[in-house]
């Protein structure tokens, strides 16, 4: 069955459509860089999409062939390998797919990390064929008495149980950070220590333990993970609470920016790894970035490049309002400027990409049985004839408008609070006001400037700013034909509700940037209860707890 990285790769490639015939056939990540030429000859029988498909794969072959400075590749595929972390012991079989023939690269497609360079292309580096050079892992095991406990009862069979995985990563790491609470683990560091881990105990994998960040085409990563990376932030976290690591907070510079702030555990762990002196190559992508905006497979290249340092300098006591930031960045003011933000995300918050996708899906007939609910308690006739009509439409079983019906229901759910402006002002805005700086519907493309203008114009009397928002088009909610996201003055165009909304929200996050005043709550609800997401400036919106706890939804923890 075709898995998800294939599925994701096949709609980045605009084949979508070959999604089910990947699937009857068996396609996954391991297979899909064995495919010969008549096997996508008899896969893809149209000539362009055949030929879209191969350029494709040739690109993703040459990316990861990038990351690890070879120029031949191996494809491993574990044919029946027991996908169950207790039962590992099934020996696989290798097939070779020579892309050229300088040096030897070994690839587990399984889990899309490099496992080790050959002694052709460095002799200093351990390849899966060699001893290790360092034997860290096996010295400590034998110097302690957990160590020493772990090695009698699984040193005979070499395969750890869950609870002595736990225990082996806890002694690793409690000694790695032994000296130093702070001291920053590498990549490198974790990928040495979990292949001398398989060197200890042969059955392990060292996927199990780590496999490093890993870009393998437009769009597509795969974050850092792995017991030894858990352990690793687990620990961090526990010394966070206590007080021996020290996290840095900023104060808002603008009324755009967040009021405080530290950097998130995925910007936080890339971070880690880039401290060292600015790299020409860094220097020179950020040159490039405030001043081109054009090819865009260079702007990729350059933003890929500059993540860490952009995000920093964002999330710093100097941090940039949005519109600064956008001045500086002309590439985000294009109209696929949005996908530039929607990568930094990803890095900053790995994991939880999809969630407003999955999570909807999951709550909105529970959200959309309490706005029935809502309409026998409310008096307002306006209100009264506005949640009839999302009834009415929710009912008729399209899935779009069901989505745009969920989320327009959340202002009316969703109990709002008083905002006093610098001069003294108090604003409560109204339920349809919430509604609109959260998604505001209008008839036409002609309405969308004066709208714009009108409420950036309220909100300066309030001593606000305007916020990025939704905006959705059409002569009803039926007939919606465009999706806007407005940051300032650029508007990104989307193909559905969710995606607008998952797109602003990740505006939000990314930008570090404060949420609408009239709409904080709905925001504050989509980020803690569909993206379970914690953040250092969260305010305590007491109403959205009772909402979440309504709604059905009950996170036990960050995830």
């Amino acid at each position: 069955m075709a898995d998800e990285d294939v599925v994701d790769f096949l709609n980045a490639w605009d084949l979508s459509q070959y999604i089910q015939i990947f699937r009857e056939n068996e396609i996954d990540i391991k297979t899909l860089g064995l495919l010969s030429d008549d096997m996508i000859r008899e896969l893809v029988p149209i000539i362009g999409h055949r030929a879209k498909l191969k350029t494709n794969i040739d690109q993703w072959r040459l990316i990861i062939q990038g990351m690890t400075g070879s120029s031949e590749i191996n494809f491993e595929t574990e044919l029946n390998q027991n996908s169950s972390e207790e039962h590992t012991n099934l020996k696989p079989t290798l097939t070779s797919t020579t892309l050229s023939a300088e040096n030897h690269i070994l690839i587990n497609l399984d889990d899309l990390g490099v496992v080790q360079q050959s002694e052709q292309q460095s002799k200093e580096v351990p390849s899966s064929l060699q001893s290790p050079t360092n034997d860290d892992v096996h010295n400590l095991l034998k110097s302690t008495n957990e160590g020493k406990s772990l090695l009698a009862s699984f040193g005979q069979s070499g395969l750890l149980d869950s609870v002595g995985r736990r225990r082996l990563c806890n002694l690793i790491i409690n000694r790695e950070l032994k000296d130093d609470a702070q001291k920053r683990v590498l990549s490198t560091r974790l990928q040495d220590l979990a292949y001398q881990i398989t060197s200890v105990f042969h059955q392990e994998r060292t996927p199990t333990y780590f496999i490093p960040y890993i870009s393998y085409g437009p769009g597509l990563k795969r974050s850092a993970k792995g017991k030894l990376l858990d352990c690793l932030n687990n620990r961090r976290r526990e010394y966070r609470k206590s007080g021996l690591i020290q996290t840095s907070r900023r104060s808002s510079t603008s009324s755009s920016s967040s009021s405080s702030f530290s950097l998130s555990k995925g910007l936080q762990h890339s971070v880690e790894e880039e401290d060292e002196e600015l790299h020409s190559s860094v220097e020179e992508g950020l040159k490039w970035l405030q001043n081109s905006s054009d090819p865009w497979e260079l702007v990729e290249k350059n933003w890929d490049i500059t993540t860490n340092v952009r995000l920093k300098k964002l999330m710093s006591k100097n941090g940039q309002s949005i519109a600064k930031y956008m001045e500086e960045y002309p590439a985000l003011k294009k109209p696929s400027g949005y996908l530039l933000i929607l990568k930094d995300f990803q890095v900053s918050y790995p994991g939880k990409e999809n969630k407003l996708y999955q999570n909807l899906i999951i709550y909105k007939n529970n959200i959309f049985e309490l706005l029935r609910a809502k309409v026998n308690k409310t008096r307002d006739e306006t209100v009264n004839n506005i949640l009839n009509k999302y009834i009415k439409l929710y009912l008729e079983e399209n899935e779009e408008i069901s989505n745009i019906i969920t989320l327009l229901s959340l202002s009316f759910l969703i109990s709002v609070s008083s905002t006093r402006s610098k001069k003294s002002k108090i604003w409560r805005p109204s339920k349809i006001e919430v509604r609109d700086g959260f998604i505001t519907h209008v008839r036409s493309d002609s309405e969308i400037q004066e709208t714009i203008t009108r409420r950036r114009s309220k909100l300066i009397e309030f001593g606000q700013t305007l916020q990025p928002f939704v905006i959705i088009v059409g002569h009803s909610l039926k007939e919606i034909s465009s999706y806007l996201v407005v940051v300032d003055n650029t508007f990104y165009r989307l193909n559905s509700i969710i995606a607008s909304v998952d797109c602003c929200f990740k505006i939000f996050l990314t930008l570090n940037a404060e949420y609408p005043v009239e709409s904080s709550g709905i925001w504050y609800f989509i980020q803690r209860g569909l993206y379970n997401l914690k953040t250092p400036w969260d305010k305590n919106y007491t109403a959205v707890n009772a909402f979440m706890s309504d709604v059905g939804i009950r996170h036990t923890e960050d995830e």
